[in-house]
């Protein structure tokens, strides 16, 4: 179906030539149709490569039954590049289809444009989840979850979390962008895969550490995530596994709470960290600054 599409993008283009052969315009004429086929041709490149990246993990040779795999660093590489190629491709195709609009390219060409992108997209989620199962069984699988009010601070969070993540020993295999609407506005941010760890030991570590802090300038990277959730001017949510942070307009709350796909608002989750008993639950408002 893509070569299908690919050829009547090239008889567009030629069905241009012609028209445009008896126009007085015809030297920057021409010279817009150069671009195009360049464009076009690197588009092709790309989407071979794009099939030949899909492709290839699908078949793999069995793995002995007495000996457990290595970690799948050349998939995780892969799936890494591919997501960066649908991303690239999403923009190539957009440019074009702005290009082609002159062209009166066809509908169904245009359709199959589209159906050649959703694919490759779904190809692209097949080989994540393949990628996370693998994971899970080897070396331990955390979600994780970071959002704030209308994005505020976004960047500055991002950075803490991850570095955090990192200094945990996490790896950080899929990011994908969440939003959450709330009675007061929306909340976005980034949902995490991460690997490396397990999840509830994970949790009960980032937990101790938090019970035992005292200090507002502490150097760990799980201290700057803090700090920069109580800087937060609205609500905001932080989550690793089980281990979740809260801030509010009046309080920076932590605790370990079981995972869930649920979105939930900042006053909710903070509602469910003061349920939870003592000895999992934890105050950190100290840690906020008064604007």
């Amino acid at each position: 179906m893509t070569t299908v599409v690919l050829v009547l993008l090239c008889l567009a283009i030629a069905g241009r030539e012609l028209y445009l052969a008896s126009d007085k315009r015809l030297p920057r004429a021409q010279e817009e149709l150069r671009e195009l086929r360049a464009q076009l041709a690197d588009l092709t490149k790309r989407h071979e490569s794009l099939q030949a990246e899909v492709t290839g993990p699908a078949i793999e040779p069995a793995q002995p039954a007495v000996r457990p795999a290595a970690p799948p660093d050349d998939l995780l590489d892969r799936v890494g590049a591919l997501d960066d190629r649908v991303e690239r491709l999403e923009e190539d195709f957009a440019a074009l289809s702005g290009e082609f609009t002159g062209l009166e390219l066809d509908r169904d060409a245009q359709r199959a444009l589209a159906r050649s992108l959703d694919a490759a997209e779904q190809d692209v989620a097949e080989l994540q989840h393949e990628m996370l199962d693998r994971l899970a069984r080897q070396e331990g699988v955390v979600p994780g979850l970071l959002l704030s009010e209308e994005g505020e601070a976004e960047a500055l969070l991002a950075d803490a979390y991850e570095r955090c993540a990192a200094e945990y020993g996490l790896h950080v295999r899929v990011r994908d962008q969440r939003t959450a609407q709330a009675a007061n506005g929306g909340y976005w941010g980034t949902a995490y895969q991460m690997s490396g760890r397990r999840a509830d030991a994970l949790s009960e570590e980032l937990f101790a550490y938090v019970r035992g802090l005292y200090d507002p300038q502490d150097p760990s990277a799980l201290a700057a995530l803090l700090t920069e959730l109580a800087h937060l001017r609205g609500g905001g949510i932080a989550r690793l596994g089980p281990f979740t942070v809260v801030r509010t307009p009046n309080t920076l709350l932590c605790g370990l709470l079981p995972d869930s796909d649920e979105p939930a608002e900042p006053w909710e989750l903070a509602s469910r960290l003061r349920d939870l008993p003592e000895d999992v639950q934890c105050d950190l408002t100290w840690l906020r600054t008064d604007d």
